[in-house]
């Protein structure tokens, strides 16, 4: 609960100073450069959630491994999450910007997983059916999995749509094992 009020606390200041600058692609390009390397580099990872490593050991490697490459803004936000004794949170606190990020432009994450894949023409039909119903702009995460056999499940915040071949096949099942007689 401490951290989800610190991340977004950092988070939200991050944005405001992004929107405040008209800076906010910018910043958030650099900031997907910065999870994306921290997340591939397992030993700067385990390095920023190290409580043993000093915070000046942590900031020369962050400033080595970004300087040139992002802005001096999230540079500097960088250092600051450090100074503040918060580098095992930095990850989360972009994150959280995202997810902020997300709710200023009016973009609702949708995660989808298919038993297919999807053309083209299917994602467009599935993406305006959901903007229509979310009244959102929506940003499709697709994914395959052969274990749905038919169909997708569709996960929305906490709201999932399970319109998969197996799910029917499940209840189907449960209804013969129940003894049911009425089958819809």
């Amino acid at each position: 609960m401490l951290n989800s009020k610190i991340t977004n606390r950092y988070a939200k200041a991050l944005l405001e100073l992004a929107l405040s600058e008209n800076r906010l692609e910018e910043i958030n390009k650099d900031l997907e450069y910065v999870v994306n390397v921290i997340s591939s580099i397992r030993g700067l990872s385990l390095l920023l959630k190290s409580p043993i490593v000093k915070r000046d050991k942590k900031r020369s490697v962050v400033r080595e491994v970004f300087k040139d490459k992002v802005s001096d803004t999230v540079l500097k936000f960088c250092e600051l999450v450090i100074n503040r004794q918060r580098s095992e949170l930095l990850l989360d606190i972009i994150k959280k910007f995202f997810d902020l990020r997300d709710d200023y432009l009016n973009i609702k994450n949708v995660y989808v997983k298919s038993a297919i894949e999807f053309d083209q023409i299917h994602i467009e039909k599935l993406k305006s059916v959901l903007e229509q119903k979310l009244n959102k702009k929506v940003r499709l995460n697709i994914s395959i999995d052969k274990k749905l056999i038919g169909g997708f499940v569709a996960q929305i915040d906490d709201t999932v749509i399970d319109a998969s071949l197996k799910h029917q096949l499940e209840i189907l099942k449960k209804k013969f094992l129940s003894g049911s007689e009425k089958f819809n």
